[in-house]
């Protein structure tokens, strides 16, 4: 909190306190912790929280880790206060590599509830990364024997 916004709100907030009342002629002072964490998150959290939820979620797109994408596209769920199934379902296949996103499309049975979605996009992707490893492996003890 030493640079940039927070050290500006920082600055404030603790001239603010020791500014005199008036009215009482003491010090403002910080109030109670409950007052001071409502001041820090007006001056912190977004103004529409669930829109800034909802734009992140637009964006969402899966990296390397398919467990963080999961986790972090409930949280933005819950953000935005999104709970329909088709709604979430489309958020999610959307932000999908695509090839993971072929082989559900491709799978017989897709979910029609998102715990169940996820557990078989894992599945998917735990499936290729063993045959990644066992093409690897392969790959490795073949050129082992040719040398």
């Amino acid at each position: 909190m030493k640079e940039g916004t927070a050290a500006a709100w920082m600055e404030d907030t603790i001239t603010f306190a020791h500014l005199t009342n008036p009215a009482t002629n003491r010090p403002n002072g910080y109030g109670t912790w409950e007052q001071f964490l409502d001041h820090f998150e007006e001056a912190f959290n977004p103004i529409d929280s669930a829109g800034t939820a909802l734009h992140k979620l637009h964006a969402l797109k899966q990296g390397n880790d398919l467990s963080e994408y999961i986790s972090t596209f409930k949280q933005l769920c819950n953000r935005a206060e999104i709970y329909s199934f088709n709604a979430q379902k489309d958020y999610f296949i959307r932000g999908l590599k695509p090839a993971l996103l072929s082989k559900l499309c491709n799978s017989e049975d897709i979910p029609i509830e998102m715990e169940a979605m996820y557990k078989k996009v894992i599945a998917i992707e735990n499936a290729y990364q063993l045959l990644l490893s066992h093409r690897t492996t392969t790959s490795d003890s073949r050129n082992q024997s040719n040398n």
